[in-house]
């Protein structure tokens, strides 16, 4: 802490001693102070000093040996004060005084800042210990960094500050200022308003492989260069992090039937990011494609379909529902893209459903089909139609062994030929 005022040299009748150095304030109260300096350039061992200090005429003086610190009491609250210093030689030589003024206004303490906002704070602090009686109003002014600084005064111990630029720091002081005019030595804080986050972060639309996200530009930034920054990933991966100047994004290459958490923040061109505002999303678990009927027997059936789209890199196998009117659905599974139902009624209709399963047991949306097996007709297999005809040879050879024995009978719908 320097003495307030311009420090100068006053020249002695004998200037040949170096004058003190680095004349310091250390501790400045109401009614006190606390000076210290260093040793003249060149000079070693114990030196001697001469100090004086005074305001409206009157003066006092004290010698310092073999120190470099003074505590000065009993001064007068709030006036300025004049103060020499000065080497002194054992044969009563004395260098040039160097010389400070201060006041004794103490600044203010217990600087603190609450509704701490995008554009806007509030600051408030303590008048100095024993000048709380003392009239005095306060010297405030405010700045961002390489500005020049706006100031006011208030008679109350807080200032509120509006209008400020979002996600910006400034520095702010204040000053006790006297009835007379006495200034003190200000005392500084700095504060950093809040970058507003994006607002209504919301999840538009969502494909097997994409989804689009939307939010609404935060307050206060119109004036501001700003961009965003998306973040997005599933459970064990790395996130993904790309950036917008836009207040909408896409995102693709997505994997099919996964949850993904989706981040966003808002970032000045300086870097600083304001706070994450956050959502989850589900990409939708693609459908098998292409559901067919391969063939269809009596009993039995063939259907295959085509893999979905997206999930080559994911663990998946499919769901195969099959039932007809009034009965139990058969529910099985299978890892290819084809299967055959078996142990089908014949001529009966079948409701065929097929679906994506992934390892967690997250279902696609179901495709369907129906088929109707094909009735069961005799004639169309030789060999049961060749028992049949044996049958009925037996039959008519019972009836009329004697016309018909010892010929022979040919079949006219197999043209097996039997002997009777």
């Amino acid at each position: 802490m320097s003495c307030y005022g311009d420090q100068h040299t006053m020249l002695s009748s004998d200037d040949v001693l170096p004058p003190p150095g680095d004349f310091q304030v250390l501790l400045l109260t109401l009614d006190s102070v606390s000076l210290s300096w260093s040793s003249p350039q060149g000079l070693t061992g114990p030196q001697t000093f001469r100090v004086t200090w005074g305001c409206d005429g009157e003066t006092s003086s004290t010698r310092v040996k073999g120190g470099l610190y003074l505590e000065i009491s009993s001064l007068k609250p709030g006036e300025k004060y004049q103060f020499n210093m000065a080497t002194e030689g054992e044969d009563g030589r004395q260098s040039r005084w160097v010389s400070a003024s201060l006041s004794t206004v103490v600044p203010p303490r217990d600087l603190k800042i609450d509704h701490l906002e995008e554009t806007s704070f509030t600051l408030h602090w303590s008048k100095a210990e024993g000048m709380e009686k003392v009239p005095q109003r306060f010297l405030i002014s405010h700045c961002i960094l390489g500005t020049d600084p706006r100031a006011a005064n208030t008679d109350h111990c807080n200032k509120t500050f509006s209008n400020l630029q979002p996600g910006t720091e400034y520095t702010v002081s204040v000053a006790t200022v006297l009835s007379n005019g006495e200034q003190s030595e200000p005392v500084s804080t700095t504060v950093c308003t809040i970058l507003p986050a994006p607002d209504q972060l919301t999840v538009d639309s969502v494909d097997t492989t994409s989804a689009a996200v939307s939010w609404s530009q935060p307050p206060g930034l119109d004036q501001t260069q700003h961009h965003y920054q998306i973040s997005y990933h599933c459970p064990g991966t790395e996130p993904h992090i790309t950036s917008t100047s836009s207040p909408s994004i896409t995102l693709s290459d997505l994997q099919g039937g996964t949850k993904y958490s989706v981040t966003v923040c808002t970032v000045l061109e300086n870097g600083k990011q304001s706070q994450l505002v956050s959502t989850n999303l589900t990409t939708i678990l693609p459908a098998p494609d292409q559901l067919t009927v391969d063939s269809v027997d009596t009993t039995s059936a063939a259907v295959s379909w085509n893999q979905p789209p997206g999930l080559d890199q994911t663990q998946h196998h499919y769901q195969i529902s099959y039932h007809c009117p009034g009965t139990e659905p058969h529910i099985t599974t299978t890892s290819s893209h084809s299967i055959t139902l078996s142990d089908l009624k014949p001529a009966t209709q079948y409701s065929v459903t097929v679906c994506t399963v992934l390892e967690n047991g997250k279902q696609s949306q179901l495709v369907s089909t129906n088929l109707t097996t094909i009735h069961f007709q005799w004639w169309r297999r030789p060999s049961r139609v060749a028992a049949v005809c044996v049958l009925l040879a037996v039959i008519i050879g019972l009836l009329d062994s004697c016309k018909f024995k010892n010929k022979k009978y040919i079949c006219s719908q197999c043209f097996d030929c039997y002997t009777f």
